[in-house]
């Protein structure tokens, strides 16, 4: 006599939210959500462009769960976009497959975006795979910031098995200028240079003239780094893309990504971030 394993329910959720200009201010264009994704629209700083807030309900994703986020900022147009917690990924069951989160961002000629979701925070045994394309659109700005975290350490849970598959495409004015893909599978690795690191926090800067954002960027995380010895950090320009990085322990790089883009904002972060 054989028995199956009970066939396990999988959420399937869909996001779309896009910004355009009408009567010269930037306003909601298109907003489509299925469960269990979401989107809050919290009201802006004065003075800020608008927000928006994109939510899992079901409160973390597990294996074999799909989700599609798209955001989309028309031409002139300018937004911001965060989540509103960090996103939890379950440990996946025996035999199932990985959870896949697939995150689409256009950004139209001279439109600006913000793209500053919460840290990302791969439990013991999960499955993830995510892949983040972005279009950007001469005359268009993208400001980018993605944070995993490997385990749950503040509640001693080590990164011992498991899948993380973590890519990220940028392209720009129809032409790919810069990809990168991050493999951690078991332990985490050492010999990539992660140490007793359990956190990365990836910062993505794309403009016309990246040279003086280059500059602030390496001006501030030079001056971070004589600050604080907890979180090595870094920054270059690929193609034109800025990528700077920041590693370390998940508490002290969350508080550094937070420094680091406030500073090179030159505002505070979405309200959520300081919940």
């Amino acid at each position: 006599m054989t028995t199956s394993l009970p066939r396990l329910q999988r959420s399937s959720g869909e996001s779309r939210v896009a910004f355009a200009v009408r009567e010269g201010e930037t306003r909601l264009a298109d907003l489509y959500q299925r469960d269990p994704c979401r989107v809050l629209f919290p009201d802006s700083e004065p003075g800020e462009p608008p927000q928006a807030v994109l939510v899992t309900t079901s409160g973390g994703v597990a294996g074999g769960d799909r989700l599609l986020m798209e955001v989309a900022v028309g031409p002139g147009a300018q937004a911001v976009v965060a989540t509103q917690a960090a996103e939890k990924i379950y440990r996946a069951a025996p035999g199932s497959d990985p959870c896949r989160i697939d995150v689409a961002i256009t950004v139209g000629a001279d439109a600006v975006l913000d793209w500053l979701p919460q840290e990302t925070i791969v439990f013991q045994g999960a499955r993830l795979v995510r892949r983040t394309v972005a279009e950007v659109a001469a005359g268009a700005a993208l400001l980018g910031c993605e944070m995993v975290v490997l385990g749950r350490g503040a509640s001693g849970e080590r990164f011992a098995s498991g899948l993380l598959l973590d890519s990220w495409s940028v392209r720009r004015a129809g032409r790919l200028a810069w990809t990168d893909t991050l493999r951690v599978e078991g332990e985490t690795p050492d010999g990539a240079g992660f140490g007793a690191a359990n956190a990365l926090a990836t910062v993505i800067g794309v403009w016309d003239a990246p040279d003086p954002h280059f500059a602030r960027a390496r001006a501030l995380l030079d001056d971070a780094g004589q600050a604080r010895r907890d979180v090595r950090a870094g920054v270059t320009l690929v193609n034109g893309v800025l990528v700077a990085r920041l590693l370390g322990e998940a508490t002290a790089v969350r508080a550094a990504a937070i420094d680091f883009l406030t500073a090179f904002r030159g505002r505070r972060l979405p309200r959520v971030w300081h919940v």
